[in-house]
């Protein structure tokens, strides 16, 4: 191949890689605008999904990072949940970069959480619905390095939300 037949390749290259970025930089700010309202100019926004396999084999999705549903500036933390039939403990671990121990909240029933925290532009909630009954009041959380993991035991199911009633 001559050198001018080179040249002129490795020109079109060029331009196709320019035309390239040019497309990715107005496809992000196309899904900025349409989806996230364009959020505040410069600041960057973090958006995800995540698949796993959940219980009995089904697929779950689930959508973290800045709701494009959400105005109130919140994100959603990615996070993971797993039931231990044999030791009675449900656990569940959010990822929560940027915030300290003092800044997460952590609200329980028997079959859901609402966890929330902030600190400056940091700003995460979560509202998980549990996979089992679990006793809100055995709730233990530790928050590391970023990472939140919350312990509960298991709601006994031989009651099966049955109470003794005494009779006087």
């Amino acid at each position: 191949m001559s050198e001018d037949k080179r040249r002129d390749l490795r020109d079109m290259m060029d331009e196709l890689e320019r035309y390239f970025e040019d497309f990715e930089k107005d496809i992000e700010e196309t899904v900025k605008k349409s989806i996230f309202g364009g959020g505040e100019p410069g600041k960057p926004f973090v958006a995800g999904f995540s698949f796993n396999m959940g219980p009995g084999q089904r697929p779950s999705v689930q959508v973290f990072g800045d709701s494009p549903i959400r105005r109130d500036g919140f994100r959603s933390p990615i996070n993971e949940q797993t039931v231990d039939e044999k030791s009675g403990v449900l656990r569940a671990i959010f990822e929560m970069p940027g915030v300290e121990k003092g800044d997460v909240k952590v609200e329980a029933g028997e079959a859901s959480a609402i966890i929330t925290a902030e600190r400056g532009d940091r700003r995460y909630r979560a509202e998980l619905s549990f996979r089992a009954k679990v006793r809100p009041e055995s709730g233990k959380a530790e928050y590391k390095n970023g990472v939140l993991e919350i312990s509960f035991s298991l709601k006994d199911k031989d009651n099966k939300d049955f109470r003794r009633v005494n009779v006087v």
